[in-house]
């Protein structure tokens, strides 16, 4: 048995290989409302505020047991040898939903990410092949997106997160890799999708410094910065980033076997004190480039 809700909710049988798909939305509702609480007791006021809100029906009581006698009806399509033994039960003045972490989508999902988290360090390359698979699992939104109520806007916000953070972790491996223009698609996909997170605007100005892309790196400094608070201060992942482009551009580049005309010292004191003069308005915001698409 497998439950899938990270996209469109359904029931996999894993010994028949089939798909039994849940078509009705209070039957959506009811399994995402279950499995924020799997193998707990749900109370029945608690389903009936998830399915109908503030205007439940004239007998909600009744019209949720039917809601539930039709989840159960098709958990035994899946599994018919659990008839004696059902996985969805009343339970005192609720319902509870057996589902061991490994038998649903999200639970595989954080449960990869996890021993991730702990190779990724010694292992970045395996890292992303396993972060991959991992948000293969992911086949859209949590429970196909929809009115949720309170139990399943929880939960789709929880997953989302996690799923985040595996993007934030797959690329920090990647970069670590060396794998910087193999991501930046990749990542400016993902920061036009989420513009308020700043680490994926850090990762991609990285990607891009690291593909010898510095200029275009500037340029999502400042893409950045619209859609996240204006105070430098509050954008330190970005605003050590584009420091760390500015001190690159000071490296005085290798010597060549050419003889040079001599420059007078004060000239080129002249010229790294007005670098550094424009890189404090830059982190100020004092000065707006036009950054090369």
């Amino acid at each position: 048995m497998r439950f899938r809700i990270l996209g469109s909710p359904e029931l996999y049988d894993d010994v028949r290989h089939r798909h039994i798909p849940l078509n009705a939305p209070k039957q959506r509702l009811l399994l995402g409302a279950l499995l924020s609480h799997p193998n707990r007791t749900v109370p029945r006021e608690t389903l009936v505020r998830e399915l109908w809100g503030g205007t439940p029906p004239r007998k909600s009581a009744s019209t949720l047991n039917a809601h539930v006698s039709l989840l159960r009806k098709a958990l035994l399509e899946v599994e018919p040898e659990r008839a004696n033994a059902p996985r969805l039960v009343a339970r005192g003045s609720g319902y509870l939903l057996e589902a061991a972490p490994e038998e649903t989508d999200f639970g595989r999902f954080g449960q990869a990410l996890d021993r991730t988290r702990r190779t990724a360090a010694l292992d970045p390359e395996n890292a992303c092949t396993a972060l991959r698979e991992a948000l293969g699992l992911w086949r859209g939104t949590v429970l196909e997106g929809g009115a949720h109520g309170p139990l399943c806007a929880e939960l789709t916000a929880r997953l989302e997160e996690e799923r985040q953070q595996a993007l934030e972790l797959l690329f920090d491996c990647a970069l670590r890799a060396g794998l910087h223009r193999y991501i930046v698609p990749e990542l400016e996909e993902v920061t036009a999708a989420h513009p308020r997170r700043e680490r994926f605007h850090d990762q991609l100005m990285e990607a891009l410094c690291g593909c010898g892309r510095e200029a275009d790196a500037i340029g999502v400094y400042h893409r950045a910065r619209r859609h996240l608070p204006a105070e430098a201060d509050r954008t330190p992942l970005l605003t050590a980033r584009l420091a760390r482009i500015g001190a690159r551009s000071l490296v005085p580049p290798a010597p060549d076997a050419r003889p040079r005309e001599a420059v007078r010292p004060e000239a080129d004191h002249e010229s790294v004190h007005s670098v550094f003069g424009y890189l404090a308005e830059l982190l100020s915001g004092q000065v707006l480039l036009s950054p090369r698409v």
